[in-house]
């Protein structure tokens, strides 16, 4: 094999196999984030044993949907330079909590409201 198609050819490998393997963990980290939120959602918080964390500021209700508290967390981790050193199944967790959030909550966009 010559020179040039080994240049071209190992380091493109190694990035294939290397997304590939971080993609599925990317990817069962989001199934298991959604699973998991849904679950605690049906049996705690449709229950009643949780509540939804809204805070009332005179007029005005704040609900702090959990996309935003997942998205939170997401930029905490970007700014203090953790993302490198967090597992990518942990950021798929994160990934599903806000994507259960937005596809199953009809009023996921309504944060500020009147009481």
């Amino acid at each position: 094999m010559s020179k040039k198609i080994k240049k071209f050819i190992f380091p493109g490998a190694t990035l294939i196999i290397s997304s590939y393997y971080i993609s599925i963990l990317f990817a069962v980290g989001i199934i298991f984030g959604y699973l998991g939120t849904k679950l605690f959602h049906k049996k705690l918080v449709d229950t009643g044993k949780v509540g939804l964390i809204i805070f009332n500021l005179g007029k005005w209700k704040i609900h702090l949907h959990h996309w935003i508290l997942g998205g939170l967390t997401i930029f905490f981790i970007f700014i203090t330079n953790l993302l490198f050193s967090l597992p990518v199944i942990c950021l798929g967790l994160l990934g599903g909590l806000i994507f259960h959030d937005i596809y199953t909550d009809k009023k996921w966009y309504r944060i500020i409201y009147k009481n």
